[in-house]
């Protein structure tokens, strides 16, 4: 434990998942409900632990056995634990609710955590018939073309259009393939790299927000966030405006954060976040916004904002289930294009000799 500076500083140079976290969380509730103490909770989970997980544990109870909070032990590592789940813990150690707040956050992280499999699961589909596309074209263009072009302009007849545009396709790649392949894997690295970047987010989340159906699962993904993080806080007795401040730190797309944002100040003049809500109907359907004025008048918010968060898990899960159902007539049509334009463009020269001779 002396050497807690260094491994402190070794602790940003590996991750910990999501999901160590989240089984973190799950069984330090379950060792308080059973009755141990914080310490002794940490310390049971820091002898079963291992790798980065377990150099975090140690730098935590150091901390707490010096005499400080847990939330102080978690905020020192930030990457891993987010400003709600820190905010939450400090709420149970002030209430005395610390076992129940770490049980409701281990609920609502399996919840979040299957939500992103879910999207993730949906898109490996496409994902894996875009790259099978792919795998095509560079296979036709390395293996074939270079064996039958020769032919082709050996031959004295009129060549089809598609076959034209495949001979050049071929030169092109036959005199500049290397810098082709070296400017591609450049230009995607660079647009990697430019869409992880603070500063590209606020264009790009907007831009994907007038993709019609991208626009849809976007929507649908951060509400079910928005509704159950702020839910959430609500119910654990975190007032309203920190926990709208809670659930914008928590927010990752810059639209979504922008709006939450505009939400504070005015409810803090005596507004409504209904209101707010009422002003960007694109991306609060009518139908929360009544409802979330509904719990503003009688008190009940929270039980409202729960509901809402499991009305649009739903949605998700729906979607995402449907997805490679409604993309699959697309994305065959693109490979019969692929495959019959290359199909088209060989066979077709092949068939116009087979017919002259036969004249």
């Amino acid at each position: 434990m002396s050497e807690n500076k260094t491994k402190n500083k070794e602790i940003y140079l590996r991750g910990i998942s999501q999901v160590e976290v989240l089984l973190f969380t799950k069984h330090l509730a379950m060792n308080l409900k059973s009755g141990f103490t914080l310490s002794e909770g940490i310390e049971m989970l820091y002898a079963q632990a291992k790798g980065k997980m377990k150099s975090v544990l140690e730098n935590m109870l150091v901390t707490i056995n010096s005499g400080e909070s847990f939330s102080k032990a978690l905020s020192a590592y930030p990457k891993y634990f987010s400003p709600i789940y820190i905010n939450l813990i400090k709420t149970g150690e002030i209430s005395g609710t610390l076992e129940e707040n770490l049980e409701h956050l281990s609920k609502q992280m399996k919840k979040l955590y299957d939500l992103k499999k879910k999207v993730k699961a949906a898109l490996m589909y496409p994902a894996l018939i875009f790259i099978a596309i792919f795998a095509l074209g560079l296979s036709v263009a390395v293996f074939v073309l270079p064996k039958i072009i020769p032919l082709f302009r050996a031959l004295d007849i009129d060549l089809p259009f598609t076959t034209k545009a495949l001979i050049f396709l071929a030169g092109v790649f036959e005199k500049n393939g290397i810098i082709i392949l070296i400017a591609s894997i450049i230009t995607i690295t660079f647009l990697i790299w430019l869409l992880k970047r603070d500063f590209i987010k606020p264009i790009t989340h907007r831009v994907y927000l007038k993709i019609p159906f991208i626009k849809k699962i976007i929507i649908a993904v951060n509400l079910e966030k928005f509704f159950r993080t702020f839910g959430m806080l609500l119910e654990r007795g975190i007032p309203v405006d920190k926990s709208l401040q809670i659930t914008m730190d928590g927010t990752t797309n810059k639209v979504y954060k922008s709006i939450i944002a505009k939400m504070i100040p005015e409810l803090q003049k005596g507004s409504s976040i209904s209101k707010i809500m009422n002003s960007n109907p694109e991306l609060f359907p009518l139908i929360t916004t009544r409802m979330v004025g509904m719990g503003e008048k009688t008190g009940n918010l929270s039980e409202i904002l729960t509901y809402l968060s499991n009305f649009y898990e739903s949605e998700v899960d729906e979607t995402m289930k449907n997805l490679s159902t409604i993309l699959e007539p697309a994305l065959l049509i693109i490979i019969g294009v692929v495959v019959g334009g290359v199909a088209l463009a060989i066979l077709g020269p092949i068939y116009q000799i087979t017919g002259n001779l036969r004249g």
